[in-house]
């Protein structure tokens, strides 16, 4: 219980009217001061007795589902059955695995009815978690003191990687990822045109480029390429260095969520790999929307490791699950230099015969100490530091680079469409 303003002027009418009573030689005064005292114990009986009887519970309302660093509009409600307006404060406590909320917070719940305070919700983990409780405190109906409640709310929390910014084609397929049968030269993609051949099928003809020529001209077709593709992500220790809101995992996970998305609708199949000093999850290349949701599923299970990542057990992994050529996206750390001896044996365990392409977040933060002007000592010998580690890593993607395997280090706000626009390349260039 802590007391209010009201009962400090109470407490301080007490306390003059006892030494006025000292002081006063006029018979009957020196018991005035019994009367704030006993309006004060009296008010503080009668609102711990109402304050216990009063039934306050909490929730916390948002709209669907949560998606891993994407901002929503949620809100604390308060709902009370007691029949005063009630003045409520708490501090709002959230999950691990959300952005923390860190001042405290009041509202007035009405009588019979519920309150509502609005604030952003901000996750920025995977997984499955329950709210926790809310410390908060309750101002008595005299305003004498605030008494101190534990609020429950009643809700589980789920985060699922984030699905994909723009509108792209629906996946293809049913369910299960079968497709129908194709017959051979029905691809769609336009290849050459060339003369006409007895036995060409009239619907190929190109009538305007005959119309041009003076004879007849076939248009012939390219098959559809449909890939394997598998998502390799890091989930030792170091993929809980933050980029930007995220982990490194959290924004490896979104991008392996929303590749899968943008892959299906190519008919190409997407697996995935986590691991760490192990394999910890693995999903076959499957098409279609079963293959959309099982990615999801499985990266919503997971969370960082505290264990070295073991890059070679990983490539041992994938070459027992691909059995013809693919697409390897391996999502690591780039920036440290003492893995780059694993990396490329994971490389050359992959490649040939898949294509590997590796990326990874370059931080602006070593750069950023190699430029800073020197203000102390210590500053040259930091800068110095800073420098050797960009060299050994600037080494270790050129080594990866001589090894077949294209690397991409950009900023954690553009690595998601790096890795979209090579694996687009790839595709157009049909190097897989």
């Amino acid at each position: 219980m802590h007391l209010a303003v009201r009962a400090y002027v109470l407490i301080v009418a007490t306390a003059l009217l006892a030494i006025m009573g000292v002081w006063s030689e006029q018979p009957g005064f020196q018991d005035a001061w019994l009367w704030p005292a006993a309006l004060l114990l009296a008010g503080l009986a009668l609102e711990g007795y109402m304050t216990r009887r009063a039934v306050i519970r909490a929730d916390v309302e948002f709209p669907g589902a949560l998606f891993l660093g994407r901002e929503q509009p949620a809100a604390f409600a308060f709902h009370s059955e007691f029949g005063r307006d009630i003045e409520l404060e708490y501090a709002p406590a959230m999950p691990v695995g959300f952005e923390p909320l860190h001042d405290t917070r009041k509202l007035t719940v009405p009588a019979r009815g519920a309150g509502r305070d609005p604030f952003v919700l901000l996750p920025v983990r995977l997984g499955a978690s329950v709210w926790p409780e809310l410390p908060a405190r309750v101002c008595g109906v005299l305003g004498l003191a605030w008494w101190p409640r534990t609020l429950q709310p009643s809700r589980k929390v789920s985060v699922a990687p984030d699905t994909a910014k723009v509108d792209r084609v629906r996946p293809r397929g049913t369910a299960s990822g079968t497709r129908p049968r194709r017959t051979a030269g029905a691809g769609s993609e336009l290849h050459q045109l060339r003369a006409y051949v007895r036995g060409d099928p009239l619907a190929r003809v190109d009538w305007k480029a005959t119309a041009r020529t003076g004879r007849l001209i076939t248009r012939e077709f390219s098959e559809d390429q449909h890939l394997d593709v598998l998502i390799a992500i890091d989930a030792g220790r170091f993929s809980r260095i933050r980029a930007g809101r995220l982990d490194r995992f959290g924004l490896y996970a979104n991008i392996a969520a929303r590749f899968a998305e943008v892959a299906t609708p190519n008919d190409d199949r997407v697996g995935l790999v986590v691991y760490s000093d192990r394999p910890l999850a693995v999903c076959v290349p499957d098409r279609g929307l079963h293959a959309v949701m099982r990615i999801r599923k499985t990266l919503e299970q997971l969370t960082v490791q505290p264990a070295e990542s073991d890059a070679v057990s990983a490539a041992i992994r994938i070459n027992s699950l691909l059995k013809h050529r693919s697409l390897v996206v391996l999502l690591t750390d780039l920036d440290d230099a003492a893995v780059a001896d694993q990396l490329a044996r994971a490389v050359r365990l992959l490649s040939p015969p898949h294509l590997v392409v590796v990326a990874g977040v370059h931080s602006p933060d070593i750069g950023d100490l190699i430029r800073r002007e020197a203000d102390s000592w210590r500053d040259p010998w930091v800068a110095l530091a800073a420098q050797d580690h960009e060299n050994r890593a600037a080494a270790q993607r050129v080594l990866l680079r001589r090894l077949g395997a294209p690397v991409i280090a950009a900023r954690e706000n553009v690595l998601e469409e790096a890795v979209l626009t090579e694996y687009e390349k790839l595709r157009r260039a049909r190097r897989i």
